[in-house]
């Protein structure tokens, strides 16, 4: 999980994705088979989560949802300043962060396997 230039502590969360496919609408499942062939793929999917220092809670701090999704570092959606953005997008690009999405794209795979038995 990355600390943004801002202080703002960022993680990413695939629980919607996955959710949308235990939910096993056939509409949805098809737009996710045509759309995500890699782990770079999910970055539309993955939601960012912004942890909230909060006195009492554990390390990192109260999760809460930013609204965003990792794709929308450097577009109009994303208001953050451009450092963080910058800083966001280099850590997606570290061996982390492509273990993490691979990891969730195998998981994914695994998922959308068991929805068509």
């Amino acid at each position: 999980m990355p600390q943004l230039p801002s202080g703002r502590r960022i993680g990413l969360s695939a629980d919607s994705v996955f959710e949308r496919v235990l939910a096993a609408d056939p509409e949805t499942l098809n737009e996710i088979r045509s759309t995500v062939h890699d782990p770079r793929d999910l970055l539309p999917l993955i939601d960012l989560v912004e942890f909230i220092p909060t006195v009492g809670a554990k390390e990192p701090g109260v999760p809460s949802a930013t609204g965003l999704v990792a794709a929308d570092m450097g577009s109009e959606r994303c208001n953050w300043p451009a450092a963080d953005q910058d800083a966001l997008r280099d850590w997606l690009n570290s061996a982390a962060a492509e273990e993490w999405l691979e990891d969730r794209f195998d998981e994914l795979e695994a998922a959308l396997e068991d929805q068509e038995d």
